[in-house]
């Protein structure tokens, strides 16, 4: 990705921040597509926005930099997000959310400099160093079963772990549900809520479940149903368009 390339938008209930900060993008050629005040405007945004990274503060009003950043993770995996805060005892649980960074405010230019080297890294095609999954050794009974991701009918996180249900069995994953999905076949797979990630051709049906919310039926002997989130609709009917 060439330099010039990134976007960004920037997330901070205060506005000064906001400005110091695209400042600081502006430094270093990265255009700011947008900002936002709080987690309901960012998810918006970032919809529309597309940008390739996310800067979200730690502390804001309503759901925090945290739960904003597991959100966007969600919607759109293969985004960068960075944390900004001016307090350091929330880079644990930062991590634990898979953010590419934790910036200690004030900012500084060369270690912004760094981050952002971090995300057109992370945006090269190959550049995440995760091989394609074809299968996987999962243990079972002091031993290992090899399951082929063909087989896989969905992932779903349950109890805290992942889960890799096939048509007749289901198996506990070491893995994120992060990791699985950038190293699943891509194209195959469809993450349809912050806990599922279905195979496309396995969906049978669409059935509502509320206002503008779905649920996927899934072809499996039990005809299990999973949700599909109100922000993901949009990216399905791009992948299997609503014709009636």
């Amino acid at each position: 990705m060439s330099k010039e390339a990134l976007k960004a938008v920037v997330v901070d209930d205060e506005p000064l921040a906001r400005d110091e900060l695209g400042f600081l993008l502006g430094q270093l050629d990265v255009e700011v597509v947008g900002e936002a005040a709080n987690a309901k405007q960012a998810l918006e945004l970032v919809d529309e926005a597309q940008p390739h990274v996310t800067f979200v503060d730690l502390r804001m009003p309503g759901p925090d930099g945290i739960a904003l950043a597991e959100a966007l993770r969600a919607r759109q995996p293969q985004m960068c997000v960075v944390v900004v805060s001016a307090h350091d005892d929330g880079a644990l649980r930062a991590y634990e959310a898979e953010v590419l960074d934790y910036l200690l405010k004030p900012v500084r230019l060369e270690r912004l400099k760094a981050t952002l080297e971090r995300v057109r890294g992370k945006l090269e095609p190959g550049a995440s160093g995760d091989e394609p999954l074809d299968r996987l050794a999962v243990r079972r009974k002091g031993g290992y079963v090899v399951v082929d991701i063909e087989d896989v009918i969905y992932f779903q996180v349950r109890d805290e772990l992942v889960w890799a249900i096939t048509a007749d069995d289901a198996y506990a994953l070491d893995l994120t549900l992060a990791t699985v999905e950038r190293r699943v076949p891509k194209g195959d797979f469809f993450r349809s809520h912050r806990a599922c990630l279905v195979r496309l051709s396995k969906i049978k049906t669409l059935e509502p479940s509320g206002t503008g919310t779905y649920e996927l039926v899934l072809d499996h002997p039990e005809t299990p149903r999973v949700p599909l989130a109100r922000e993901r609709v949009r990216h399905l009917r791009a992948l299997i368009p609503f014709a009636g």
